[in-house]
């Protein structure tokens, strides 16, 4: 089998609740509190947390991965920046140590690193990528064959895309301008999204639109993407009307659901993969099943695959071109998908059956509304 060297997967809890459950299973007799909890993670140093072994998309080709954790949690990185940055410099060098050509920086590890791009690249040899593109390329996948699955039309909805002015949400944006009717774009900057609109408005058949306020950018939505960096939920699954498309590829997520799922509104997580092997850490990273794994992460799986392919590094270099070859190699490779879920749920094909036969009778009723009497 040939050998296409090792990757590394880099990372941090997304949250409170999961950094509660790795305390959990570490340690499963002990209780910590909180404050107690947080003081040792910010003192902790990056380390190595596992390897995988002949990893293989195809059988012939196989390739080794670690995963190092980066000790720090979304809302830490206002008032610890430069430990935090520090931590995720620590990591890159564990790879490099361990031999690794690739590195993804998964979640909030890539967005620290901004503008810092070639010099870090350069320090460590390696390869670095953030994985946007993948991510990108997973939920307009997604949001396709949902679309088509489902019975609605992507050309008579509107979209609304919280987050926008992001590398994956203008990017996504960017993919489906020329595929709705309606694109309403919402974000926490008024000029970069601005901007992003006019340009948009200029490239695509859309009407695009730009607000601040996210209960606007929701209203009349048929889908719904969330790509934003808000380190805490900005909606509820209430807030979504009847026959609503919702992916959440924010991490963490920013929609509510308190575990329960609503008959007349489709969320999933975004920008997840299926793989044809597990890639299991052990505890409660997150995702459904050990099949699953981050899309940013898995790029550097890609790249390792199939050197050509662009790396997600840097901001501005997200592009529909780069969004079209990773739609394409998740086309190719064997056992490479879409994952459908919803924190531990997995839908199974019978989950999705019973909502396209509800989506269909909600657009049939959404078309008879709109009909002149």
């Amino acid at each position: 089998m040939q050998y296409l060297g090792k990757v590394g997967l880099i990372g941090h809890p997304q949250d409170m609740d999961m950094f509660r459950g790795y305390i959990r299973h570490l340690k499963p007799t002990k209780v910590y509190r909180d404050g107690l909890l947080l003081k040792l993670f910010e003192w902790t140093p990056s380390y190595k947390l596992m390897d995988w072994s002949g990893i293989t998309f195809d059988g012939s080709r196989c390739m080794d991965a670690v995963f190092v954790m980066v000790p720090f949690l979304p809302e830490m990185r206002g008032t610890k920046l430069r430990r935090i940055i520090d931590k995720i410099g620590d990591a890159l060098s564990i790879c490099a140590e361990e031999g690794c050509t690739i590195a993804a920086l998964g979640a909030f590890t890539s967005i620290l690193l901004q503008g810092q791009e070639a010099d870090v690249a350069s320090k460590y040899g390696l390869r670095i990528t953030s994985g946007n593109s993948f991510t990108a390329a997973l939920i307009v996948e997604s949001i396709e064959a949902l679309a088509r699955r489902f019975g609605v039309e992507l050309s008579q909805s509107k979209m609304a895309i919280i987050g926008a002015s992001g590398d994956i949400g203008s990017a996504c944006a960017a993919c489906f301008v020329d595929e709705v009717r309606e694109l309403c774009l919402s974000a926490r900057g008024l000029t970069p999204l601005e901007e992003l609109a006019r340009r948009l408005s200029a490239a695509g058949a859309a009407r695009v639109t730009a607000t601040l306020n996210n209960a606007e950018a929701l209203t009349g939505a048929r889908f719904v993407v969330f790509v934003t960096s808000a380190p805490w939920q900005l909606a509820s699954l209430n807030d979504f009307e009847a026959g609503t498309i919702v992916c959440d590829a924010s991490a963490p997520v920013n929609v509510r659901t308190d575990g329960v799922l609503r008959p007349d509104v489709f969320i999933f997580h975004g920008g997840i993969a299926g793989l044809p092997f597990a890639l299991d850490l052990g505890f409660d990273i997150g995702l459904a099943s050990p099949t699953t794994f981050y899309g940013c992460q898995v790029e550097a799986l890609l790249i390792a695959a199939d050197p050509s392919l662009p790396h997600s590094w840097g901001r501005g270099n997200i592009t529909v071109a780069a969004v079209q070859r990773y739609r394409q190699a998740l086309a190719s490779c064997q056992g490479l998908n879409v994952a459908y879920s919803q924190g531990s749920h997995s839908y199974t094909e019978t989950d999705m059956d019973m909502y396209a036969a509800r989506f269909g009778v909600a657009a049939a009723r959404a078309t008879a509304r709109s009909q002149p009497t």
